[in-house]
């Protein structure tokens, strides 16, 4: 009898009492991390991430505010917005504008996911040896979208000395069609986006069309390692999200399961065999 009034009990209070409404601040611009579908829905795996973890997180509830990236960051720095989806780490080197400068994301969720940045050339290069990235690109053609510094500033250098060309490009989607046209020789992109924009292209029927020549497309380095996490405001956060510490320890917990399960990795392969 105590038992089954306890639980009455339970229940009246999970009803009466609302879930605590998280705010994320994101952008929508790199699938197939996160991006708005054609049916105007915000999608992705770290979104799918962040939600199936957050659905075993009774009394939360997440909602995302899709921001240009400059702002999104902004909005967690000035803490308005409670966290932000999905910086790399970078409590190094994001600090407050104001004294004593510090950190204004702490802390950062364990890790969603591992980003590889590659190095994607057409086959036909190989006829010389390409090991060491910049250093053995010397005469190659790449292209990259605008803005894009991923490459680094060896590469950067390299492109001033006019030992390497860019063609730059708008967005990342053209990425695929010019290396298959033979505009471009190489490029520099983060490895799931880039598997993500060709299978598109096979899916909608439109790879066959640029790949005219038959070219074969090689990944030969990866240049970097970045994790992606869902960080959370350090200002005023205290005051404005007293939940903030419940929150993270919880997320954790379950994306910890999540990746031991193996559901992390599922999700990835929705998107991207």
């Amino acid at each position: 009898m105590k038992n089954a009034i306890l639980f009455l009990l339970t229940c009246l209070i999970a009803i009466v009492c609302k879930a605590q409404q998280v705010e994320i601040a994101t952008h929508d611009m790199l699938p197939p991390y996160i991006y708005t579908d054609e049916k105007g829905k915000l999608t992705g795996i770290y979104i799918d991430i962040v939600n199936k973890a957050v659905a075993r997180m009774p009394n939360y509830q997440v909602t995302y505010k899709v921001l240009p990236w400059a702002r999104a960051k902004m909005e967690v720095e000035k803490g308005i917005t409670f966290a932000l989806l999905p910086p790399y780490f970078h409590a190094h080197d994001w600090h407050t504008m104001t004294e004593p400068k510090r950190p204004y994301i702490w802390p950062y969720s364990l890790p969603l996911h591992i980003q590889r940045d590659v190095v994607v050339c057409n086959e036909k290069v190989l006829s010389t040896a390409r090991v060491k990235f910049p250093d053995d690109y010397h005469g190659l053609k790449f292209v990259m979208s605008r803005g894009d510094g991923r490459s680094g500033e060896e590469f950067a250098q390299l492109v001033k000395q006019q030992k390497i060309e860019v063609l730059l490009i708008n967005d990342a989607k053209s990425i695929v069609p010019s290396l298959l046209t033979e505009m471009a020789d190489c490029t520099v992109i983060s490895q799931l986006p880039f598997a993500w924009h060709v299978k598109q292209l096979k899916e909608n029927g439109l790879y066959q069309s640029y790949d005219k020549k038959a070219v074969v497309l090689k990944e030969l380095a990866v240049i970097s390692n970045n994790s992606g996490h869902l960080g959370y405001t350090d200002i005023n956060a205290e005051k404005n999200f007293p939940f903030k510490k419940d929150f993270t320890i919880k997320f954790d917990i379950e994306i910890y399961k999540m990746k031991r399960s193996g559901e992390i990795e599922q999700i990835i392969k929705r998107y991207v065999n």
